[in-house]
């Protein structure tokens, strides 16, 4: 789907978690297009590829490793709405793994989970939904530490967990969530769980909600459709690279040109619609939280000069960046 759907409260945590070990929100928040104000909304979505650039920031600041894990431990099951009820109300773990591997995506995470059954062991398998780079280590960590939170059985359970990279220096870390052995370097991010324990009986189960929950799960999974997957690709390597030529973007995908656009057009959509949301983004970004000049910002979102940068954002949001700048400025000093 193109847009935002990713639920804004897991970058609001980051962003309060970096703040706390001070860091300032608009550092934090540097290149995403999310203002402070749009982090505060209760129930506000933002894209891929601003979540990631979230974490990009965080893990350019942050001074102590490990930071996955102290913000996996930040999140509980209400932090993950209709899923997290549905996790609580799971028959047994093998239940509760299908469920987060069938609905994960209605969270806008930014792993995919599969089920593999080998003989007596089932596997998670979590892989990246786009590609994460220098962010991939963190994320890991913040799935391992949601997975070993409090009140969860499920690192007692697991009997090997399997990483793909190598082992980093805090390791140590790795080895206090879980009573299992770690194995680094591995084809695939596993976490693996004997049979004989995931069928036991959950002592929370309820058959009734977890219905219930999953009905939810499953509308908001339809709603969002299948689409919109490569719009998000596409805005994740335009704010990768700070190009917006077509060319640049199709090569650093490793496609053709005739192949993005067409690919974009199957989703509904098309590259000057994803450029024009990239940089709405960043030139939001850019007034709220910088002081540069209106040609520094046209420069740098690529328009030849202010008055086109004008026009354009004129049309994004109804009025002049100069204007727009002034208005946000008085809001946060009121």
């Amino acid at each position: 789907m193109n847009g935002p759907i990713v639920p804004i409260i897991y970058a609001r945590e980051l962003v309060d978690l970096l703040q706390k070990e001070g860091v300032p929100v608009r550092e934090a928040l540097r290149g995403t297009g999310i203002s402070a104000r749009q982090l505060r909304m209760p129930d506000g979505l933002i894209t891929h590829p601003q979540q990631l650039r979230v974490y990009q920031n965080a893990v350019a600041i942050a001074s102590e490793p490990g930071l996955g894990f102290r913000l996996g431990a930040l999140f509980e099951p209400g932090h993950h709405g209709v899923l997290g009820h549905a996790l609580l109300c799971a028959t047994s773990g093998r239940d509760e793994l299908r469920i987060a591997a069938n609905y994960v995506r209605i969270r806008g995470f930014l792993l995919d989970f599969e089920l593999r059954e080998e003989a007596d062991t089932t596997v998670l398998v979590a892989r990246e939904f786009i590609p994460l780079g220098a962010v991939h280590m963190m994320v890991v960590e913040e799935l391992l530490a949601m997975f070993s939170g409090p009140g969860s059985s499920r690192s007692s359970e697991a009997s090997e967990i399997r990483i793909d990279y190598p082992a980093p220096a805090h390791r140590a870390q790795y080895e206090s969530l879980f009573e299992c052995p770690i194995r680094f370097g591995a084809d695939a991010l596993e976490i693996r769980f004997p049979n004989a324990l995931l069928d036991a009986p959950r002592e929370m189960s309820n058959a009734e909600m977890l219905q219930i929950c999953e009905e939810r799960c499953q509308a908001i999974l339809e709603r969002l459709g299948s689409g919109g997957q490569m719009a998000d690709r596409v805005r994740s390597q335009i704010l990768a690279i700070r190009g917006f030529q077509l060319d640049a973007v199709a090569g650093r995908m490793g496609t053709s040109p005739r192949t993005l656009r067409r690919r974009l057009r199957e989703e509904g959509t098309n590259f000057r619609e994803v450029v024009g949301d990239v940089r709405k983004g960043l030139a939001l970004d850019y007034l709220e939280t910088s002081d540069l000049l209106l040609e520094e910002i046209a420069a740098l979102l690529g328009y030849e000069d202010a008055a086109n940068f004008n026009r354009a954002f004129r049309r994004w949001v109804g009025r002049s960046p100069a204007r727009h700048r002034r208005k946000f400025r008085e809001d946060v000093a009121s």
